[in-house]
C-alpha cells in the first residue's frame, strides 16, 4: 500500500457536518486556524492584526477568563467588547469568545461570531443548554478528564436545543505526565470520526503549555486529520496577561499556517464550486509546489557537493529515467511524455539554480 491512499483515508471525511464561524467553514477541505492571545487585553486590536497577517482565519477574543487562582487576570469583561468590535472591523475576521454563564451569552451576542465553552465548563449543563438555545456556533472543549462518551453527551445538551452548529475541541487531558500542561490525545480525532459527524478542532497551546512544543503538536493534529486549529498567538508573548508561556509569535503562526496549507493540498484534494474557489485551491497548491521545489534545489546542491567530492558526473541518466518512470505511475492524468518533459525541466532548473545561487548570495 502506498502512503497516499493511507493519508487520504485518514484525513478526509466526506460526511463531516459543516459548521460556520462567520464566513469561515469548519469541516471542509481547508483547515482554518483560529488564533490570537489567550485573553483580550490592551493592544488586542494590534494583536488581532498580527494574527491576520500571519494567516489566521478567525480570532480568539475571550473577554472573560476562568482562572485557577483568583488573583490571576480574569479578563476585561464587558469593557473588552469594543475591542472585539474594532478587531472584527479592522481585520475582517470572525471572533470567538467564552461565556462563563448563561448571562454572558446575551452580552457577547453581536460582538462575537461563536461561543467557546472551555474545559472547566464542559459539565455546566445550564450553560450548554443556553449555548444551544442561542443559535450561535459553539466550540466545545473537552474536559480535562472527560471520556469521549462524556464529551459527546455534553455536545448533546447543545444539539438537543436544535443547534447543530457545534465543533468539538480536543485540548489535552490530565494524565500522570507533568512535563506538558496536558497530554494531547491525538487519537481522539480518529476515534471521534467513527462516533460523530461533528467537526473536530485541536488546541495544541493548552496541551503543550510551552510555546516551543506547539508547532509539533499542531502538525500531529494536521496529520491526523483535524478540521481546525485553535492556537494562542501574541506579538510579544512575554507580555501576555494570560498563559504567556504557551503563546507563539506571529512568525511561528505563519509557519504553521503554511504547513497546514501544504498538508491540505497534498492530502485533501478538492474541486471548488466556482472559478474563484478553484483559483484559491490552485494558489494553495502552487505555493506548496514551489516551496517543495525550493527544498529540492537545496537537496540538489548537497548532492552535487557529494558528487564533486567523489569525482562523479553531474548528471545520472539511469537515475533520471527511474524518476520519470516512478512519477509517471503517480500522475497518469499528465501522461508519460508530459511527465518526462516536466521532470527534466525540473532537474535542469534545479541544477541551474545551484550554479547561480552562490553568485546571487554573494
Amino acid at each position: 500500500m502506498t502512503i497516499e491512499p493511507l493519508l487520504l483515508s485518514a484525513t478526509r471525511r466526506h460526511d463531516t457536518h459543516r459548521v460556520n464561524i462567520g464566513a469561515v467553514a469548519i469541516g471542509g477541505d481547508i483547515v482554518p486556524i483560529i488564533a490570537g492571545p489567550c485573553a483580550v487585553e490592551a493592544g488586542y486590536v494590534e494583536h488581532a492584526v498580527a494574527a491576520r497577517r500571519a494567516g489566521a482565519s478567525a480570532l480568539r477574543g475571550c473577554v472573560f477568563k476562568p482562572r485557577t487562582r483568583p488573583g490571576s487576570f480574569q479578563g476585561l469583561g464587558s469593557a473588552g467588547l469594543p475591542l472585539l468590535d474594532e478587531a472584527r472591523l479592522v481585520t475582517g475576521l470572525p471572533v470567538i469568545a467564552e461565556p462563563l454563564g448563561g448571562e454572558d451569552i446575551n452580552l457577547l451576542r453581536g460582538h462575537a461570531d461563536a461561543l467557546l465553552i472551555g474545559a472547566r465548563s464542559m459539565h455546566n449543563t445550564p450553560l450548554l443548554r443556553a449555548a444551544g438555545q442561542s443559535g450561535m456556533t459553539v466550540i466545545l472543549k473537552r474536559g480535562m478528564s472527560a471520556t469521549y462518551d462524556e464529551w459527546l453527551a455534553a455536545a448533546d445538551y447543545i444539539t438537543n436545543e436544535g443547534n447543530r452548529q457545534v465543533i468539538l475541541c480536543e485540548r489535552g487531558i490530565r494524565t500522570f505526565e507533568t512535563a506538558t500542561r496536558n497530554t494531547l490525545d491525538v487519537s481522539a480525532i480518529a476515534v471521534l470520526r467513527d462516533m460523530t459527524d461533528l467537526p473536530i478542532a485541536v488546541d495544541p497551546s493548552h496541551a503543550a503549555g510551552a510555546a516551543r512544543w506547539v508547532p509539533s503538536l499542531a502538525v500531529a493534529a494536521l496529520a491526523a486529520g483535524v478540521d481546525a486549529l485553535l492556537i494562542e498567538c501574541h506579538p510579544n508573548p512575554a507580555e501576555s496577561m494570560c498563559d504567556a508561556a504557551q503563546a507563539i509569535t506571529p512568525v511561528v503562526l505563519s509557519r504553521i499556517v503554511q504547513t497546514a496549507q501544504a498538508l491540505c493540498a497534498m492530502t485533501r484534494p478538492a474541486v471548488a464550486d466556482s472559478v474563484s474557489g478553484c483559483r484559491a485551491v490552485i494558489d494553495t497548491i502552487d505555493d506548496t509546489v514551489f516551496r517543495m521545489l525550493e527544498y529540492r534545489a537545496a537537496v540538489v546542491e548537497a548532492v552535487q557537493q557529494h558528487k564533486l567530492a567523489a569525482c562523479l558526473p553531474e548528471r545520472d541518466v539511469d537515475r533520471e529515467h527511474e524518476i520519470v518512470e516512478r512519477l509517471s505511475r503517480n500522475a497518469p492524468r499528465l501522461g508519460d511524455d508530459r511527465v518526462d518533459r516536466l521532470v527534466h525541466a525540473i532537474i535542469d532548473e534545479c541544477l541551474d539554480a545551484v550554479r547561480v545561487w552562490p553568485q546571487a548570495v554573494a
